[in-house]
């Protein structure tokens, strides 16, 4: 039983920058990013290829977020520059990523039967593999919640939080909001392309579908830790995410020793977030009801 716990708060841990870039480009930016199904599966795919050729692990993450973060870039062009609605921009680039993650696998699945070099060193803490990948995955989401609380702090973290909260207002104070909705997307998609390098190092496998629904995984993380934590500071959401996501993949983990059919897991998550929007603990941006925009 202990095994079944500790793999889930592993992949709670490996889906945390999911679960950091939705916040970052939802709750920071107000953007409804659909891009991250795509980057998922390409942050995925693209380590897998590098592993597969055996480049470096750190590389191979390093080149994942790289191109996450262009994936994020070409919706937040495509948005900025051509005028396309949010939802539409995403669609787009998702779509053609499904594509260009295939022609960049070269198949739709790449088993991964190595222990990723650097990994064996870590202290196992007396749990074998799962020791050293949770000491692991720790390690990257402290450095990662460490690292965007600083950028928030700064002069431009400040200015993505305006164009956020009031762009009319951003603008009119000369903030580059064309810039500043480019770098957050991208950073957004950079952590969510990171995610999916972790999940198919971890699992052992990238596979092309892997993003589908990473939106919904990622939504629920952030609507589990809001509701446990009810954060009031950037660096308070940030631990509430990670948080949220490891709670997540605790409730998955509790519903399949429920005997929940592991089919059905999908329905159950959509109908949580559905709950969630019923009861108003969610605003998505561009979906709410017209009396609200009146």
């Amino acid at each position: 039983m202990l095994w079944i716990w500790i793999g889930a708060l592993d992949q709670g841990l490996a889906y945390a920058g999911l679960a950091l870039g939705i916040y970052l480009t939802l709750r920071i930016l107000r953007f409804a990013d659909i891009t991250v199904d795509g980057s998922f599966a390409l942050g995925g795919g693209a380590a897998a290829v590098l592993l597969s050729a055996q480049v470096p692990a750190p590389l191979a993450l390093l080149t994942a977020v790289v191109l996450g973060a262009l994936a994020g870039m070409v919706t937040g062009l495509i948005h900025t520059r051509l005028g396309v609605n949010d939802l539409f921009a995403g669609i787009l680039t998702t779509t053609a990523l499904y594509s260009i993650t295939l022609r960049l696998m070269g198949r739709s699945n790449i088993p991964l039967t190595e222990t990723p070099q650097g990994l064996a060193q870590l202290p196992s803490l007396g749990l074998g593999s799962d020791g050293s990948w949770l000491l692991a995955l720790l390690l990257i989401v402290l450095g990662l919640i460490a690292a965007l609380t600083l950028l928030l702090a700064t002069d431009f973290g400040v200015a993505l939080r305006a164009i956020g909260n009031n762009p009319l207002m951003a603008r009119a104070n000369g903030i580059s909001t064309r810039l500043g909705l480019t770098f957050g997307i991208a950073l957004g998609n950079a952590l969510v392309a990171l995610a999916g390098a972790l999940v198919a190092l971890y699992q052992g496998f990238a596979d092309v579908t892997m993003g589908i629904g990473s939106l919904i995984l990622g939504l629920g993380a952030v609507i589990v830790g809001e509701s446990l934590l009810r954060p009031r500071t950037i660096p308070q959401a940030l631990v509430a995410v990670v948080l949220g996501s490891v709670v997540f993949r605790l409730m998955i983990a509790v519903a399949l020793q429920l005997g929940m059919d592991p089919v059905d897991l999908k329905l159950a998550t959509a109908l949580l977030l559905l709950a969630a929007l019923g009861l108003g603990r969610l605003r998505i941006p561009g979906l709410a009801s017209g009396s609200e925009r009146r």
